[in-house]
């Protein structure tokens, strides 16, 4: 089985590093072969996204991995989406990693965070048919939808979606390098003696870091917080200046380390070197960033009660939840993590059964068993040939 699929790819990015773990592992059952269609993240013309449509064609399924950021979706004029997807013609599969649905919780202030909120209002509701297209009408096309968690696949449904079409695939446990080095890292930082508190990933204004700060005011001064991330994203900038006054208007920059980019192969060290992680996300869809830190299997992970983080939960013994935004939640669930050792080496040893059963490997299996789903129903709907498929989408664009 040939697949054509179009990612993010070798960037800084959370659906690129889920694709690429992906990829691998359909390639390693040895029945299917991916090819990648690359995206970098970059502005690209229409043309490009019509070249990349018809390179989809080249195997028997096609799987777009679809985040909006990749298509220029905030104007309908500038929506690239349907250059894209007019000229496949072979069966569809979409992931959707992320949704418009929901209320809107990420946290700011200021004339820029109004008109956030704003936005998020306007592609919900107000924007009429263009609203229903993008959280239906470029969905419906697909054959099958992916999507990594139940809560996702309930918008779907809400949106009018059948539910048979959209399947719950959670993202697979990568292989990660053993935490190694971290004792040098504390050493270096001055921070011997101290607990540290690790908040992996890119800093942007949905991922907490004020809650954090907020929860480390409120803990003994031993207690140290690592943020071993940077920017991804320009449009983040404010979001760490933030971060920088809070940590000066409360004394913290003896208690607060932020890294910038942490590269992959420097990742274990930095884990190693905490007593506990912590993800207190206040709007998340999904989060590849959650799955890699437990892939580790070395601390504890503390995260907010959002959907994504709640579901997870329920087949990770390794997560402890805590309300979202509540700081005060936060500090005691981490005393309580990093004073109880039977609790910390119960979780810890939850996070091994996590990562055994969802293996990328099981994972893959799973992505296949959709592939040929797909290929069943769409060649006895659609045989002889796909000319109905392409027919359609170009009439729903």
């Amino acid at each position: 089985m040939r697949v054509s699929m179009f990612t993010s790819w070798q960037v800084r990015c959370g659906i690129a590093d889920y694709s690429a773990h992906l990829v691998e592992a359909l390639n390693s059952l040895g029945d299917v072969a991916v090819s990648v269609t690359p995206f970098d993240h970059r502005p690209h013309p229409r043309s490009d996204y019509t070249a990349w449509g018809r390179r989809m064609n080249e195997g028997d399924i096609a799987h777009i991995q679809h985040e909006y950021s990749f298509f220029g979706y905030r104007l309908p004029w500038r929506n690239y989406y349907p250059a894209l997807v007019a000229p496949i013609d072979k069966p569809l599969v979409i992931t959707r990693h992320v949704s418009f649905d929901g209320p809107f919780s990420i946290p700011g202030a200021g004339v820029g965070h109004l008109l956030r909120r704003v936005k998020w209002e306007m592609y919900k509701r107000w924007l009429g048919p263009y609203a229903r297209y993008l959280n239906y009408g470029m969905f419906k096309i697909a054959g099958a939808i992916i999507v990594l968690s139940a809560h996702l696949k309930e918008h779907l449904v809400r949106r009018g979606i059948p539910p048979n079409q959209i399947h719950v695939i959670p993202a697979g446990v990568p292989v990660v390098a053993s935490p190694a080095g971290g004792a040098a890292l504390r050493t270096a930082w001055g921070w011997e003696d101290k607990i540290v508190i690790g908040q992996p990933g890119y800093i942007t204004p949905a991922k907490g870091h004020l809650t954090a700060l907020a929860a480390l005011r409120q803990l003994p001064e031993s207690y140290c917080l690592l943020i071993a991330g940077g920017l991804r994203r320009e449009a983040d900038r404010a979001a760490l200046a933030a971060i920088e006054r809070e940590i000066a208007r409360s004394s913290l920059q003896s208690r607060v380390r932020i890294t910038g980019f942490v590269p992959s192969s420097n990742l274990p060290a930095h884990i190693d070197a905490c007593n506990v992680l912590i993800y207190p996300y206040t709007q998340v869809d999904s989060s590849y960033s959650v799955v890699s830190g437990a892939a580790y299997q070395h601390a504890p992970l503390i995260v907010s009660d959002v959907p994504a983080h709640v579901e997870l939960a329920s087949f990770c013994p390794g997560l402890v939840l805590f309300p979202s935004g509540d700081a005060a939640a936060l500090a005691h669930a981490i005393l309580e993590v990093t004073q109880n050792q039977r609790l910390n080496q119960e979780l810890v040893n939850g996070l091994r059964r996590y990562a055994q059963e969802f293996a990328w490997s099981a994972i893959a299996k799973r992505t296949r068993a959709v592939y040929e789903h797909v290929l069943e129903q769409s060649g006895h709907r659609h045989a002889p040939d796909h000319t109905p498929i392409a027919s359609r989408r170009r009439s729903t664009l």
